[in-house]
């Protein structure tokens, strides 16, 4: 084949119709940047892809739990150094419940923050720019997925570009193209919530330490957050199970901002605030259903994989966790030449170890609270004994 000359984001490639690399990861995100940074001394050849350009913005909680720090230390304890001196977050010390006039406070065991994505995910963006020899490309929409001798092929949508891996990674969130070229996914509503948030400043009688979470009997078991952020800024936002949203006809934008009327603390505390931009909606895919995590010659991590937490919302830990074992399981596969579907599923193994019981746990407990609300009366309640208190604190 004749070699061909071409300029792509403002780089030269030439090439044999094709950019080979040991592995490929297509997203940039908490998982895809977490999985090419413990992929830096591997010596294998990384490309990395996103479709957008960063510093670049993504509907979501802002929340930055315990485990996304732990996995940050776990990829290099530097990385976890760097984020502590990163100034634009908010340490969470403390949360506090809000149902019928009644309020508990849990204080935080394990380390966690709010940052917006926008400020997190650049952040890793730049982790991964600075400590790997990743190639990164942005602005770059991959378009086909197909199997191959050697792994997988990627087109990119209006380029001649043709990406060639032995192991793809996709990381790539909630509405994966690598997720539905090799997995069939489809949406499931009962394993899926459709969540909206806002920005909002000059939001009255909120602590930069403590995050807010309140219940409604008309909405359980689902909630509205208020995550405060730097510069008097706080991220509010309200989701339900998506299945419930198509049953009762929900309009979910509209249901948020009713949610703060009627709701008397919150009335107040939004009195004065403004409103920073609009209401952006996204979707989260539970880690509440078994599904595809992997095949021969490729893996799916965070958004991607399903597993977000069905109680807390939490993605981004666990996106984290996903993307340091995906890389692990690649740097096995190379070791072991074996990239089989069967050798591959070690990965699944280890996810299942890491998270699987805690997943199953929180689902069962979702559930139970749609079918018995009564018994976030009982929490209230008994949480008012100290002891039963500071276990639960322990649990967070």
């Amino acid at each position: 084949m004749s070699k061909v000359t071409y300029f792509y984001n403002n780089r030269m490639f030439t090439k044999n119709n094709d950019i080979k690399y040991d592995v490929v990861i297509i997203g940039a995100g908490p998982a895809g940047s977490a999985c090419a940074l413990a992929l830096r001394n591997s010596g294998l050849s990384v490309a990395l892809i996103d479709k957008a350009s960063f510093p670049r913005d993504k509907v979501c909680g802002d929340a930055i739990p315990g485990r996304a720090i732990k996995t940050l230390k776990n990829i290099g304890p530097e990385f976890e150094l760097l984020f502590k001196k990163f100034s634009r977050k908010c340490e969470t010390k403390k949360t506090t419940l809000y149902y019928k006039k009644r309020k508990i406070t849990f204080n935080w065991v394990s380390e966690a923050y709010t940052c917006t994505r926008m400020e997190f995910d650049n952040f890793l963006y730049k982790l991964v720019i600075a400590h790997t020899n990743t190639k990164i490309f942005t602005n770059t929409l991959p378009d086909t997925i197909s199997k191959n001798e050697n792994g997988f092929s990627i087109t990119i949508k209006n380029d001649p570009a043709v990406f060639n891996a032995r192991i793809l990674i996709g990381a790539d969130g909630a509405q994966s193209l690598v997720a539905k070229q090799l997995t069939n996914k489809t949406l499931d509503r009962y394993h899926h919530v459709g969540s909206v948030r806002a920005y909002f400043s000059n939001v009255c009688n909120i602590d930069n330490n403590t995050t807010e979470i309140y219940f409604d009997k008309n909405f359980l078991p689902s909630y509205l957050w208020i995550f405060p952020l730097p510069g008097n800024t706080a991220n509010v936002g309200f989701g339900m199970l998506s299945s419930e949203i198509a049953k009762r006809k929900i309009n979910i934008k509209k249901a948020f901002y009713d949610f703060i009327e009627n709701t008397p603390e919150l009335k107040l505390k939004f009195k004065e605030a403004n409103q920073i931009g609009e209401l952006g909606g996204f979707g989260l895919p539970l880690g509440s259903k078994t599904s595809v995590l992997s095949g021969a010659n490729f893996m799916l991590a965070g958004d991607a994989a399903s597993l977000i937490d069905p109680i807390s919302g939490d993605g981004i830990g666990n996106a984290m966790l996903s993307g340091m074992l995906a890389a692990e399981q690649a740097i096995r596969c190379f070791n072991e030449e074996d990239f089989s579907e069967k050798f591959i599923r070690h990965y699944d193994q280890q996810l299942k170890t890491a998270i699987g019981a805690e997943l199953k746990t929180h689902y069962k407990a979702q559930l139970l609270l749609s079918k018995m609300p009564f018994l976030l009366n009982v929490l209230f309640i008994a949480c008012s004994n100290q002891k039963l208190n500071k276990l639960i604190q322990s649990k967070l």
